[in-house]
């Protein structure tokens, strides 16, 4: 098995900034829209427990759930890199694997009406480049 790219979030770094989402929606998206986000921050209002932000990924469990709730085989777990990917071709939207992921970690992108998720930018980790308090972390990128 090839190694698997990884991504270390720490959330008690994050400041909500979302400049990591917005990174992921360009790159994927080639324009910063909130809904084609593959990272997304979870603000813990109104109770403001530590730490209050928690960037949202896809973990790429060994086991997805996401992949078992899937009915159309649409997220499928690659045998050579052991990531969680979307076949967009499969997809019909219907939104069984967010509900399945008890990350909150897949979602369904309004305007493409497909599910979508981190997939590591296909091994070059964008979000971390961008991420200046060390939020997230990967050890083949570099902050900027």
């Amino acid at each position: 098995m090839e190694t698997m790219i990884s991504l270390k979030v720490r959330a008690e770094k994050c400041v909500g900034c979302e400049l990591c989402g917005i990174v992921c929606s360009v790159v994927h998206e080639d324009q910063a829209r909130a809904t084609a986000m593959r990272i997304r921050i979870h603000r813990k209002y109104p109770e403001l427990s530590y730490p209050p932000f928690q960037p949202m990924v896809c973990r790429n469990c060994s086991n997805p759930a996401c992949v078992k709730a899937c009915p159309q085989g649409a997220l499928v777990l690659s045998k050579d890199r052991g990531e969680v990917l979307v076949l967009e071709s499969n997809c019909d939207g219907c939104g069984q694997c967010v509900e399945g992921c008890p990350f909150h970690a897949v979602w369904v992108d309004p305007r493409r009406k497909t599910a979508i998720k981190c997939d590591l930018c296909q091994g070059k980790v964008r979000c971390v480049q961008f991420c200046s308090f060390g939020a997230l972390e990967s050890p083949s990128v570099k902050p900027l």
